[in-house]
């Protein structure tokens, strides 16, 4: 994942398509849980921000809204080095 600024004081965020996945998933599934503070935003405007983020990356995620999604999260999950973070065992089990 990496970020860079503009001149004009915009960010671009450049991420992986599993990593996009992930991310997104993270955010509908605290979102859809009705409980977007499970992500621990302490301000309305940090919920905001987390739900923009989800609602931007909706139509980038393969297989969303499918039967195909399982197995396109499973292999995001899959294609993701949780390094120093411990072993990932893929996602947990829930569905937004």
């Amino acid at each position: 994942m990496r970020a860079a600024d503009a001149p004009d004081g915009s960010v671009t965020l450049s991420m992986s398509q599993a990593e996009a996945t992930v991310l997104h998933e993270l955010i509908a599934f605290a979102e859809f849980a009705n409980d977007l503070t499970s992500i621990e935003p302490e301000r309305p405007v940090e919920q905001k921000v987390l739900s923009d983020v989800q609602q931007a990356l909706a139509p980038l995620i393969r297989g969303l809204g499918t039967e195909g999604y399982g197995a396109a999260l499973d292999r995001a999950f899959a294609a993701i080095d949780p390094g120093p973070f411990g072993t990932d065992h893929g996602p947990p089990d829930r569905a937004p």
